[in-house]
């Protein structure tokens, strides 16, 4: 019997492709063949974002050119993801090519809707290399973000039990998974939802003991919730890297306040100053959002000021995205135009550069563990890796000059020799 061809296209962030990687392990392995060419397949699969503008933008995009692989043939493309959880009818109405849009509470029975077996397990199949995988441990957020439209699309935080997720990452570890990285919506609210209190620590304690896993990161991690106490934890901890991914989206009051954050400027300096004290090497990525409707120009310099003084490793910039049913957009008119929008993104992504470039430059001379996450295309034999220092496929990565061979998801010791184009860095194995 005749294999289905499968194309699953996984677009928007790690928890997302957490999502695709259970819709690809929800399918009988013996009925498919996955497939990297959507041309060829016969189902083609969307998880598509739908958070801001570009996001939306990709994903229809990616959508109407699926669509154009249907002309004169059987071929069925199935869409799901946030976007259809924020704008399904439309999406229907709109683009009738489509044979099916899927709830994401519904993406499990997908391959019963497209009348193919569905596992009985259905476990994750890895979208990424073999040594890595994303740990989703809660979704949805209690936050109430004022530009934010994530709680009207994933709904109220909800935490996985920590029994759940050890029982799950035991299983990574199976698939040969060496470093896990921790995502959702605010991982720092772990667990308040169904043990009464805070329960990182003890969920990170747990995954610690786990023989096999060698690196632990933390995405999304919500300035309000982050204490003394965290910075304490990560400075005694053996597997939980020295890497954060926290964003603040603005530094003053004014603007955090109509943001409905939680937190003020004063809390971000205290966070600078737990770090210095306890993990000075500590990696910080963050990010901003400028052009947000009551962002007045000293408003936006006063930020410049506030970044030029911490001087984040990575940092993410975003024009503000005016999302309908959320309270900026029932708040307020999107009164900033886009060209000044862009103009503030541009000098916030050049004085980041510079910061990036001169904390790469400190690391010259160091040494450093690097995960080999696989090899240069121009150069074939030339491992690509990472430090505690990068995040995957976002940040920075490390080219490894080594006399003898290394393998996918190696952690070789490397000594930092110089910068690449401001972002990359290169070094030898010693």
């Amino acid at each position: 019997m005749k294999k289905v061809k499968i194309n699953v296209i996984s677009l928007g962030c790690p928890k997302n492709l957490v999502d695709t990687e259970y819709i690809l392990g929800s399918f009988n392995q013996q009925d498919i063949e996955f497939s990297s060419n959507p041309e060829d397949s016969d189902v083609i699969i969307i998880n598509t974002c739908g958070f801001i503008d570009t996001a939306k933008e990709e994903s229809i995009n990616t959508i109407l050119e699926a669509c154009q692989y249907k002309k004169n043939s059987d071929k069925k493309v199935i869409v799901t993801g946030c976007l259809v959880q924020r704008y399904k009818e439309e999406l229907e109405r709109e683009i009738p090519e489509v044979d099916l849009f899927i709830d994401i509470p519904q993406q499990k029975d997908i391959p019963l809707k497209v009348g193919i077996g569905k596992s009985e397990k259905s476990e994750r199949i890895l979208a990424t290399p073999r040594h890595l995988a994303y740990l989703k441990i809660s979704e949805g957020c209690d936050h109430t973000c004022s530009f934010c439209a994530i709680p009207n699309i994933r709904g109220k935080h909800r935490s996985k039990p920590i029994e759940t997720l050890v029982e799950e990452a035991k299983r990574l570890v199976d698939l040969g998974v060496k470093e896990l990285n921790i995502v959702s919506q605010d991982t720092s609210y772990y667990g308040f939802d169904i043990y009464g209190k805070p329960m990182l620590f003890n969920l990170l304690k747990e995954i610690e003991k786990i023989e096999g896993i060698e690196w632990i990161r933390l995405y999304y991690l919500y300035p309000s919730t982050v204490d003394e106490d965290f910075f304490k934890f990560l400075a005694d901890s053996k597997k939980v890297l020295k890497y954060i991914e926290m964003p603040i989206q603005h530094t003053e009051d004014t603007i955090l306040r109509d943001m409905m954050r939680g937190y003020r400027k004063r809390k971000l300096y205290q966070i600078l100053e737990w770090k210095e004290k306890y993990i000075p090497q500590m990696a910080i990525r963050s990010s901003v959002i400028v052009g947000y409707p009551t962002e007045s120009e000293k408003e936006f310099e006063s930020m410049l000021n506030f970044l030029q003084e911490a001087k984040f490793d990575w940092l993410g910039v975003f024009t503000y995205s005016h999302e309908e049913g959320t309270p900026a957009y029932q708040k307020h008119d999107d009164l900033i135009p886009q060209e000044e929008k862009i103009e503030r993104f541009n000098t916030v992504l050049s004085i980041q550069e510079e910061f990036t470039e001169e904390k790469n430059l400190q690391t010259v001379g160091k040494i450093f563990d690097v995960i080999v996450d696989g090899f240069s295309e121009e150069w074939e034999t030339l491992p690509i890796g990472r430090s505690y220092r990068n995040a995957y496929d976002i940040d920075g990565v490390v080219y490894v000059e080594a006399t003898e061979p290394v393998k996918l998801g190696d952690i070789v010791k490397v000594k930092i020799k110089d910068v690449v184009d401001k972002y990359d860095v290169v070094g030898e194995v010693i």
